[in-house]
């Protein structure tokens, strides 16, 4: 799997990454040796512990063990979707932009790396400053955006 990396405001010391499910197209193995490669510190999951478990079987075995090469943070949507709690997914995207300013290597997934890692990318990038139509491009760029007018809607909201 190849991490797409997205710009960020020159002030920013941190990465964020977007890409699909860890394990999903590519042995867990060799995408935990990519992380390490690549730095990263916290894996944001965007999908539902059950799709994980169906997509990504070794994965969600290795959340369940705990035992990750990195820090685990658990922020789902549904497929096509927008989170169950509004406020708690921005207190988390606001988390995740601390963390990043701090200087930490971000990557968001959901299943393929899309609508739901487009979605949640925009809100972490307006959480960094950035104004919506600057946001929804920089995701694009890095092959991402929102998939339907809810997922745009959460942007604009955010």
């Amino acid at each position: 799997m190849a991490l797409r990396r997205v710009e960020l405001p020159p002030e920013v010391s941190g990465q964020l990454w977007l890409g699909a499910m860890p394990g999903r197209f590519q042995a867990w193995s060799a995408f935990t040796a990519e992380a390490e490669r690549s730095g990263l510190g916290v894996v944001v999951c965007l999908t539902p512990k059950a799709e994980l478990a169906e997509l990504s079987p070794e994965y969600h075995a290795a959340v369940g063990r705990g035992r990750l090469p990195f820090r685990w943070m658990h922020v789902p949507m549904r497929n096509f979707g927008l989170p169950e709690d509004p406020a708690a997914f921005r207190r988390d995207v606001g988390a995740i932009a601390d963390g990043i300013r701090a200087g930490h290597s971000v990557l968001l997934h959901c299943a393929a790396g899309m609508g739901r890692t487009g979605t949640a990318a925009a809100c972490v990038l307006k959480a960094l400053g950035l104004a919506t139509p600057e946001a929804l491009q920089r995701v694009r760029d890095a092959g991402s955006n929102p998939q339907n007018a809810e997922q745009s809607g959460l942007v604009d909201w955010f």
